[in-house]
């Protein structure tokens, strides 16, 4: 079962695009706190999209963000 995901969460793989690095990547700097706004839920990460932008663009993402 699939479900979508609140606009403000994402999931890490979103995040590694954002910051230009693949998604292997993403999962070694997030098991060691270096990917911004990151969190899990069971077995998953996802990605807090308001800190993310506070902490990476310093602030949070327009109010037309897709």
């Amino acid at each position: 079962m699939t479900t979508a995901l609140p606009r403000d969460v994402q999931h890490l793989s979103w995040a590694a695009e954002q910051l230009g690095i693949g998604v292997s990547t993403a999962y070694r700097l997030v098991a060691v706190g270096k990917v911004p706004g990151a969190f899990r839920i069971g077995s998953q990460w996802r990605v807090s999209v308001p800190r993310f932008f506070a902490e990476v663009h310093g602030g949070v993402p327009d109010s037309d963000w897709p």
